[in-house]
């Protein structure tokens, strides 16, 4: 093989090396592109159902005509259970109304230790409740936190002379305090319809820890922007979506 026969042999093997080494590289920029693509779309799909459950979840809209979705939103336990195990021989809760810092109703004590409650505003009186209402009763008068006090006139329960009482905690006084002039109690809200209904048993579940991406300030503020058109922020994101607000309210519960 002569000079310049070597000369061009030698110039053919680099320009081969040059192109595979530039076709490695485009087929490693190519791959480099579609995988954050790819896990992007992956992350999408396996957070979907969980993002939509959150603040920013009904800020962006994907909540909305999609209520077939909102069913993995559903946590905690349902309102009529809330209110039916409350003083129950199996699995009472009423230690969880306390730690929400809700008052389920009414107790009264007598001076002689008698204990009374009254379930919501058209609910008979339930006087000398056995155990476990009796452990309930004195619970619930021993949260410092429950408004109360003593008297010997105004009883709702039906006692005459002195007796203890705590109130049972009103709906405003949670979801509108501007607005305490309204004495419907949560227990009552709780037992109706709507989106007050909603809130309420979002707000136990929320303080019970039942639900993940919703805190008990946060169905507040979900239900100021139902009920009041108020918008908050959820750090820097305004949430404004009233329909997605109320949609997901609606799923905070079984």
């Amino acid at each position: 093989m002569n000079r310049i026969d070597e000369h061009k042999r030698t110039a053919e093997e680099s320009q081969n090396v040059g192109r595979s080494l530039d076709k490695s590289r485009r087929s490693f920029a190519k791959a480099g592109v579609i995988a954050p693509v790819l896990m992007t779309l992956t992350s999408k799909t396996a957070l979907g159902s969980v993002y939509q459950c959150t603040i920013s979840g009904v800020q962006s809209g994907n909540v909305s005509s999609h209520s077939e979705d909102m069913s993995v939103c559903r946590a905690g336990t349902s309102p009529s259970v809330w209110l039916s195990n409350v003083d129950t021989a199996t699995d009472p809760n009423y230690l969880k109304w306390i730690a929400a810092r809700v008052c389920p109703f009414r107790v009264e004590r007598k001076s002689n230790g008698a204990l009374y409650y009254k379930k919501g505003t058209n609910t008979p009186i339930n006087p000398v409740p056995p155990s476990p209402a009796a452990s309930m009763c004195t619970a619930i008068l021993a949260e410092s936190s429950f408004s109360g006090g003593t008297s010997s006139t105004g009883s709702q329960c039906g006692i005459s002379g002195s007796y203890t009482y705590k109130n049972a905690t009103t709906f405003a006084s949670i979801f509108d305090p501007t607005s305490l002039s309204d004495t419907t109690t949560f227990w009552d809200a709780l037992s109706g319809t709507g989106v007050k209904r909603d809130a309420c048993v979002a707000y136990l579940n929320a303080s019970a820890g039942s639900i993940q991406d919703v805190s008990p300030a946060e169905v507040i503020k979900l239900y100021r922007l139902c009920a009041f058109h108020e918008p908050f922020y959820d750090g820097s994101l305004a949430v404004t979506n009233e329909v997605g607000a109320a949609e997901l309210l609606a799923n905070l519960h079984q």
